[in-house]
């Protein structure tokens, strides 16, 4: 059940969009000077810049209107049951969101630059892959979902009604992204928005967040070869059947986490 958003009833909404957008431009402005370096610089940096560009930005604001951190981002306790459903449907749309944005890396290929950043962010050891983890399964999920779904789409739900909040900022969430990735990254910016709408829980969308980045990472790690082939995923060359198999799994686990709405 979604709480009273007291941040938006105490400050101004152009303020909060203000808020927002500052605490995205120091997200990625901090990380930026460690992409010339490694896994373990970049991932440094990544968690440096969710801390500080994100976490203690809206930790101070807050504090200073005195309102409880969590209560305000939803970032409560989950259900084990739900949170296993979440999961469930998380990996279950793996297959047609990458057969998706496979489709798309052929028409529009993704930036040079770009895979060079993601070459040196590739984990070549244990240790680089538990850093590289510590950053795309924890600093990124929770900074972006508190900027996307704990501050864009409350304000916009104020102001719009909560289904077009969802679309609009996960439209939002896949423009901030490559271009090849933007369809399939708005459809996971569409679930997220609906798992902290209508569970009224933020971290059930850091959860599906993560395990996303989770599995990328994964993909990631066990590529080699040309720098176009490190974004290939077992599912990029699937037949439509494989699509079709993933959206009705989809649909299946999610109708688990659906139940607990009733």
């Amino acid at each position: 059940m979604l709480q009273p958003d007291r941040l938006g009833a105490r400050v101004k909404p152009w303020l909060l969009l203000l808020v927002a957008g500052l605490c995205f431009m120091l997200y990625e402005m901090i990380q930026a000077p460690f992409y010339e370096f490694g896994p373990y610089s970049i991932s440094a940096g990544v968690i440096l810049s969710a801390i500080v560009g994100v976490v203690m930005p809206l930790l101070v604001l807050t504090r200073r209107l005195g309102i409880p951190f969590r209560a305000q981002f939803q970032l409560e306790r989950v259900d084990f049951g739900v949170a296993l459903a979440v999961v469930a449907a998380t990996l279950s749309l793996i297959p047609a969101l990458e057969i998706t944005t496979a489709l798309m890396a052929r028409h529009y290929p993704p930036d040079p630059v770009y895979l060079a950043f993601v070459e040196k962010l590739r984990p070549d050891s244990l240790l680089a892959f538990a850093a590289v983890l510590a950053a795309l399964g924890v600093a990124v999920p929770l900074a972006e979902e508190l900027i996307f779904r704990g501050l864009l789409q409350r304000i916009l739900s104020r102001h719009s009604g909560p289904v077009l909040a969802v679309l609009l900022v996960a439209f939002l969430f896949g423009a901030v992204h490559p271009l090849y990735s933007i369809p399939g990254v708005t459809v996971l910016g569409i679930f997220f928005g609906t798992l902290a709408y209508k569970l009224g829980n933020l971290t059930y969308a850091v959860l599906a967040h993560a395990v996303w980045n989770l599995a990328n990472l994964i993909v990631l790690h066990q590529s080699s070869g040309e720098l176009e082939q490190m974004l290939e995923s077992p599912f990029s060359d699937a037949s439509p059947v494989w699509f079709l198999a993933s959206i009705a799994l989809f649909v299946f686990f999610s109708r688990f986490w659906w139940r607990a709405l009733r």
